[in-house]
C-alpha cells in the first residue's frame, strides 16, 4: 500500500496534508542487509517492505493504517481516530512499527523538535498520520554523465525528475527539469548563450549522492 497527499481543486476541503519525509541515502546502513539479497535494487525492496507492512496493517482491502501524531511519537496504538480523507477507508494501527528505528526516530524528533516549533499545533491528537508515502523520488537512479546529463552509455537520453532518481519533490523536479532542458538545448545546438539554469555545477537537485 502506498498513498499520497491530494486536494480537491476548490481547495474547500476540512482537510489539510503533508508528507513527512525522511531521506534515505544510497550508502545508508539500513539498506544493507536489502544490498546483499538485491544488489541494485535493493531501495526498491526497501520501499516494498514497507509497502507490505502498510497493507498488513490496514487489514488488507486497501484501507490505510493511521495513527493520531501524538500516539506516533510516544509510540502507542490510537484508541480511536479522527474522520480521514481517503476514501477507501481507514484502520488505526501501530503506524510507528512499519519504519526502521532510525526512520522512526527521525520523524518522532522533526515532528516535536521542528515542525512543531515552527508551527505550533502541528502536533496534537487530531492531526492523523496514513502509512506510507514510499515514493518521492525513485529507490533506482538512472545514471546520468555528470557534464552532459545523459544517460551513462545511451546517447540522446537525458534522465530527469523524479522517476530517474534525481528529484524529490515538484519543485526539484522542476528545477532538475530545466537543467536537462539546458542540456538538451546545448547538446543540438551547441550554445548556451541563453541558459535556462545558470549553476552548471550541480547535476542533481536535493540531493548528494
Amino acid at each position: 500500500l502506498c498513498i499520497n497527499g491530494m486536494s480537491f481543486s476548490k481547495r474547500d476541503s476540512q482537510w489539510a496534508n503533508s508528507a513527512l519525509v525522511v531521506t534515505v541515502s544510497p550508502d545508508d546502513p539500513i539498506l544493507d542487509t536489502y544490498r546483499m539479497a538485491h544488489g541494485s535494487l535493493a531501495g526498491l525492496e526497501f520501499q516494498r517492505d514497507m509497502e507490505r507492512k502498510a497493507y498488513e496493517l490496514g487489514g488488507g482491502g486497501m484501507r490505510a493504517p493511521v495513527q493520531r501524531l501524538t500516539d506516533f511519537v510516544n509510540q502507542k496504538k490510537s484508541g480511536s481516530v479522527p474522520s480521514s480523507s481517503y476514501r477507501l477507508g481507514v484502520k488505526s494501527a501501530v503506524c510507528h512499527d512499519i519504519y526502521p528505528q532510525s526512520i522512526y526516530n527521525a520523524l518522532s524528533f522533526a515532528i516535536v523538535h521542528h515542525f512543531d516549533k515552527q508551527m505550533p499545533g502541528f502536533l496534537c491528537d487530531q492531526a492523523l498520520l496514513h502509512g506510507v508515502e514510499t515514493r518521492t523520488s525513485s529507490p533506482v537512479r538512472v545514471p546520468r554523465d555528470l557534464n552532459t546529463l545523459k544517460a551513462s552509455g545511451l546517447d540522446n537520453l537525458f534522465p530527469a525528475g523524479e522517476g530517474a532518481g534525481f528529484a524529490g519533490g515538484i519543485v526539484s523536479a522542476a528545477v532538475d527539469g530545466l537543467m536537462v532542458a539546458n542540456a538538451i538545448k546545448t547538446n543540438f545546438f551547441a550554445s548556451d548563450e541563453n541558459s535556462l539554469f545558470v549553476d552548471k555545477d550541480r547535476a542533481s537537485v536535493g540531493f548528494n549522492y
